[in-house]
């Protein structure tokens, strides 16, 4: 048993504030507690990966690939990676000097940085945007500031909110399009503009494109189809398109000095990332197309539910996404504060994500997954309706 009083303990300073931790969290933990929770929290893709995925990474148990790799990677992931961005948004990419494997999307955001920053230096991150991306850039010393995303008909990326923002100062651009929790998307005319004050300033772009598969208008506006790696670092992830998040398997592409540096790190944080995913997404990666497409579809559907479901309620508001896993709906009319929202609608068996944790403008609002199976969302529709009667 702990003491205490332990005096080892004593003698430590806090490298984090505890308040930080991410709300996903303490839902984590309230779902292991709580079975008749019914969540709609949870940020990934809560339905059946490709079988075909789960049956190349049973193989590659049997054929005893169960072993470190290369810390960027193996030679046949990156290989395939690189395919997957030429067929997606026909640029190329070297295998050998662009590409590094991650432990997630969340090490490929870390990593780069923890290179590209140093204490003082500015960055502009969205708001609303992932309260993670904060507390890493905070812990790094760097100052933040905010740009708004711009909510009509849809949530849109406003590019000259950025552009208006960014100056000599200014050392790192955060863009994450298809937005978390927004679903807001970023245009081609507002990335290319991006990507061009960027060179003239100096300053990098991080673009976190991990839910690329899911866009309902359009098509998704990469910032490697610019074919411009100078000041672009794209962090991607298997996680949301293939529905493996215990995975733990993304990439970063980025300039090779920028790999290099991500590279050196990573060794002394993890070695390697997950050796079985690699070796089936290698192989499962070159036939993908058909699984991404029905999963999308299946995104859009739940999606339409979630949103006429949300809207057909008195007081609540919520504004269809342009892409991504989630709504973003405005219950203020009926509870303006988010926490009280999220414990209202906790007592009634639904968990949401307070949208206090996604910046200024999430006051008022949850938000809410949709990647989970239809009958869910009706149940936690019900529920909110009860809550919100109540």
């Amino acid at each position: 048993m702990e003491k205490d009083d332990s005096k080892a303990v004593k003698r430590l300073k806090p490298v984090v504030r505890e308040s930080d931790s991410s709300p996903m969290r303490e839902m984590m933990k309230m779902m292991e507690e709580h079975k008749d929770l019914l969540s709609l929290s949870a940020g990934e893709a809560n339905f059946d990966p490709p079988e075909q995925l789960i049956n190349l990474a049973i193989d590659a148990m049997r054929k005893d690939k169960n072993r470190y790799t290369s810390t960027n990677g193996i030679p046949e992931i990156r290989e395939a990676v690189a395919r997957f961005v030429y067929d997606q948004w026909g640029v190329k990419v070297d295998p050998g000097q662009n590409i590094l494997m991650t432990v997630g999307g969340m090490e490929a955001i870390f990593l780069a940085a923890r290179i590209v920053l140093e204490k003082g230096d500015r960055v502009l991150l969205p708001d609303p945007g992932w309260g993670v991306m904060r507390t890493v850039v905070e812990r790094l010393g760097a100052v933040i500031d905010y740009y708004p995303l711009r909510e009509g008909e849809q949530w849109i990326i406003d590019h000259d909110a950025i552009l208006s923002r960014m100056n000599e100062n200014t050392k790192l651009v955060v863009v994450n399009t298809p937005s978390n929790p927004t679903g807001a998307t970023l245009s081609r005319e507002g990335f290319g503009a991006l990507l061009e004050r960027a060179e003239k300033l100096g300053t990098f772009i991080l673009s976190d494109e991990v839910y690329h598969n899911y866009v309902y208008e359009g098509q998704h506006v990469s910032g490697l189809s610019f074919d411009s790696l100078d000041n672009l670092i794209f962090v991607n992830s298997f996680s949301k398109a293939f529905a493996v998040t215990g995975w733990r398997l993304g990439y970063a592409i980025a300039h090779p000095w920028i790999i290099r540096q991500m590279g050196i790190f990573k060794e002394s944080i993890s070695l390697c990332s997950f050796s079985i995913g690699q070796w089936a997404m290698s192989e499962f990666l070159p036939v993908c197309k058909g699984y991404l497409q029905e999963a999308r579809e299946f995104c859009r559907k739940n999606m339409e539910m979630l949103v006429e479901g949300l809207q057909a309620i008195p007081g609540v508001r919520c504004t269809p996404p342009l892409g991504g896993l989630y709504v973003f709906p405005d219950f203020s009319e009926i509870e303006p504060s988010s926490q009280e929202l999220f414990k209202r609608l906790l007592n009634a068996g639904v968990a949401v994500a307070p949208g206090a944790f996604f910046g200024s403008q999430g006051e008022g609002r949850a938000r809410l997954m949709f990647a989970c199976p239809p009958e869910r969302i009706e149940k936690g529709l019900e529920r909110i309706r009860a809550a919100l009667d109540r």
